[in-house]
C-alpha cells in the first residue's frame, strides 16, 4: 500500500537549483535587451546631433565679444570668456585647449553640440569660460578658433577660423 506523507514538502529558501538557473538566465537576457534598446535610442539621438567648433559672428554688433585679457602675470591663471551659438540650435559641450599654455602661446576652441532639426529661432548664446596660465614673461598669444558658419547644417562648421590676441605677460613680483 502506498502512503501519502501528512506534511507538505519543505522548499529551500533559494528554490530548486535546476529551476532557478533558467529564470536568472531569462532575467539577465531581459536586462541586456532593455539596456541595448536604451543604448540604441541614445545612439539614434546622437546621430541627430553634431559636435562642432562654436560659431562666433564678429560682424554682428549684438554678439557678445570674447573677453580676453590684455595683461597677465606669470603663473597666475587668466580667465577667458567666449560666447558661441546665436540660436537655439546649440548646446555647450566643452572648451578645448586645456588649462595651461605652451610657454607664451595658448589656444581656446569652444566646442558645441549642433542640434540638427528641432531647434528654435530664439536668440541664444552659449557661454564658454576657461582659464590659461602663462609660464614665461613677455608677449604671449591666445589663439581663438571658431567658425562663422550659417548654422544650417554641420557642414557649415567645417571651415575653422582663428583670431589671435596678444597678452603682455609680466614676471612675478
Amino acid at each position: 500500500m502506498n502512503s501519502v506523507p501528512l506534511t507538505p514538502p519543505v522548499r529551500s529558501a533559494r528554490g530548486h537549483p535546476i529551476r532557478t538557473r533558467p529564470v536568472l538566465r531569462h532575467l539577465t537576457m531581459l536586462a541586456v535587451a532593455i539596456g541595448a534598446a536604451g543604448l540604441l535610442a541614445c545612439e539614434e539621438q546622437e546621430l541627430e546631433r553634431g559636435i562642432v567648433t562654436g560659431k562666433i559672428d564678429f560682424d554682428d554688433p549684438t554678439w557678445p565679444l570674447p573677453q580676453i585679457p590684455e595683461t597677465a602675470t606669470v603663473g597666475v591663471p587668466v580667465e577667458i570668456a567666449v560666447w558661441t551659438g546665436g540660436s537655439g540650435c546649440y548646446e555647450y559641450f566643452y572648451t578645448d585647449g586645456g588649462n595651461g599654455s605652451d610657454g607664451r602661446s595658448a589656444m581656446v576652441r569652444p566646442i558645441d553640440y549642433f542640434i540638427v532639426g528641432g531647434c528654435s529661432t530664439d536668440r541664444k548664446f552659449v557661454e564658454h569660460r576657461t582659464t590659461r596660465v602663462f609660464e614665461e614673461p613677455g608677449t604671449a598669444e591666445i589663439t581663438l578658433w571658431y567658425t562663422d558658419g550659417g548654422a544650417v547644417s554641420r557642414e557649415d562648421h567645417s571651415g575653422d577660423q582663428r583670431k589671435v590676441y596678444t597678452v603682455a605677460v609680466s614676471p612675478t613680483s
